[in-house]
């Protein structure tokens, strides 16, 4: 009977682990660049990308805190020529500039084409213009 009582427990525990390592938190401080929003979603649109759903955060703190917070809740995928939070940035074709780019995954998806729920951190943000800010892309599959 013990035994059961403990299996149920743990259990119990690694189903909330799990659910609650598949929720994105936002990052303390960061706010919602409703325009940046708007703008990624009317790009999905579109391209006929009818089932996904981005939000935009920014916040002034370095990307490196930024990806810290994150890499303590969700999984890092590292996507070929980008930085992650342990390489070094890589040089920008677009403005010439040093970018850092980290990719996350919350729903435990192998890659990000099969996942529901991942984000992108980049530092600077590269949209309508380049902003010195680091942006937190939220991408949700409907």
């Amino acid at each position: 009977m013990r035994k059961i009582c403990y299996a149920t427990v743990l259990a119990v525990f690694l189903s909330f682990s799990f659910l609650s390592a598949s929720e994105f938190r936002v990052y303390p401080g960061s706010q919602v660049d409703e325009h940046a929003t708007q703008e990624a979603n009317e790009a999905a649109q579109a391209a006929r990308m009818s089932n996904l759903k981005a939000t935009i955060y920014t916040t002034p703190d370095s990307f490196q805190k930024v990806a810290a917070f994150y890499k303590g809740i969700a999984a890092e995928y590292m996507m070929p020529r980008a930085s992650g939070t342990s390489g070094e940035p890589r040089k920008s074709d677009v403005f010439g500039g040093e970018l850092w780019e980290a990719y996350f995954i919350f729903d435990g998806a192998k890659d990000l084409a099969s996942s529901k729920l991942w984000i992108k951190i980049q530092r600077p943000y590269i949209g309508e213009e380049i902003r010195n800010v680091t942006a937190i892309v939220v991408a949700e599959k409907k």
